[in-house]
């Protein structure tokens, strides 16, 4: 299995600083690079990622233009080596990639459509050098920078994704737009194809740990030093400490700067890379299970729809159509699909199948295979329909 390191975001090269977060509680806002050549066709302005009101106290700001201004005291950003613009430049964009689903600090809407997936495209060559590809996972980490003292920052894992499938051409694309919601994701355009040979969309697998309730892509509640990948967070964010199994088993780092520590752990420069790439011993397996253990309670739940309407109930067909909303990491249902859950609940029903148990057990399994050739479909019709009642319970 490949775990990759995969750096996101603002740092001194592109945006010209750190993202900001608040170190005393781990809430941070997390800045997407800026693009000022519309090359991907991208359509996500700073202005139109709105930010939840009062998200970091000590910034204001209702969208990410207005909190940067707050953070930084100016509207000037940093595009590349010598180049700058204002964030409120009609022709900038921010290139919101990856898409893990709507983060903690956003508020959903139509203008600024957050869903489920990671483009690349200078990175490509590289990741399939290293066979990267379904199953392979990536912890994606960026520069974060205290609000209130400056002099505290690190590289901080905020985010993964497991990779379920690797979409390669716009006929592709065109079919997982809307189950993935990626309408706006930079990578998914025609445009974004024509102009490279070897542009990629990964899309994340349901789950990266069912059995811990972990979907397969989405974002950390909160920092924290569980999630630090620096050494210092007053000094050389750049050299980190890993766990041991990293020694010299890492891409991209300076070779020669790997130590190992007395507490056995081990250290390394890594310079400007963006994906740094691992093959996971047993070890390091356990340790990423280990990882989300840590973590399992700091997993970003996006409150249901329901709690944010005043709607007190949903009836289960209105469960399928926003199950992709109401839990993380699931896909879209499309219409069809909906219907035929409908009918098997009920077929299910009509024929004394299912009578509203609670658990899905050897008896219930039993019945269903006796009397459906497709009795799996059935099967996981109940599962749905035991999550549903679990909502609205």
């Amino acid at each position: 299995m490949k775990l990759v390191l995969s750096r996101k975001g603002f740092d001194s090269g592109s945006g010209g600083c750190l993202s900001p977060y608040n170190h005393d509680t781990g809430e941070y806002i997390w800045f997407p690079i800026p693009e000022k050549v519309n090359s991907y066709s991208n359509q996500i302005r700073y202005s139109d990622v709105l930010v939840k009101n009062g998200y970091l106290n000590s910034l204001k700001g209702s969208n990410l233009s207005e909190v940067y201004k707050s953070f930084k005291g100016k509207d000037r950003i940093k595009l590349r080596k010598d180049e700058y613009s204002s964030i409120d430049d009609s022709e900038l964009f921010a290139h919101f990639d990856p898409m893990l689903g709507t983060p903690p600090w956003v508020v959903i809407n139509e203008t600024c459509k957050i869903g489920m997936g990671f483009g690349q495209f200078n990175a490509a060559p590289q990741l399939g050098n290293h066979n990267v590809n379904e199953g392979s996972i990536f912890l994606f980490f960026g520069g974060f920078q205290s609000t209130s003292n400056k002099k505290i920052a690190g590289h901080y894992l905020y985010g993964w994704l497991k990779v379920k499938k690797r979409i390669e051409t716009y006929e592709e694309c065109k079919k997982v737009i809307e189950p993935y919601n990626l309408y706006h994701h930079p990578h998914i355009t025609e445009a974004a194809f024509k102009r490279n040979k070897k542009n990629y969309i990964l899309l994340p697998d349901q789950w990266l740990y069912e059995d811990l309730n972990i979907p397969g892509c989405g974002y950390f509640t909160t920092l924290n030093d569980s999630l630090l990948l620096s050494c210092n967070k007053e000094s050389n964010r750049g050299t980190w400490k890993l766990p041991i199994f990293f020694y010299h088993n890492l891409t991209q780092v300076h070779l020669k700067t790997w130590e190992k520590t007395q507490d056995g752990f081990c250290t390394v420069k890594t310079g400007i890379g963006q994906e740094f790439i691992t093959e996971l011993t047993e070890r390091g397996e356990e340790w990423l299970r280990e990882l989300f253990l840590k973590n399992q309670n700091n997993i970003y739940r996006e409150e249901m729809p329901a709690a944010k309407t005043g709607i007190k109930e949903l009836n289960f067909q209105e469960y399928l159509t926003q199950k992709h909303i109401l839990r993380k990491g699931e896909m879209k249902i499309q219409s069809i699909s909906v219907k035929q859950y409908m009918n098997r609940l009920e077929s299910m029903r009509r024929h004394g199948i299912y009578n509203e148990e609670n658990q899905i057990d050897s008896t219930l399994v039993g019945k269903i295979q006796g009397r459906y050739k497709d009795w799996k479909t059935y099967v996981k019709t109940i599962e749905h329909y035991l999550n549903f009642k679990t909502i609205n319970q």
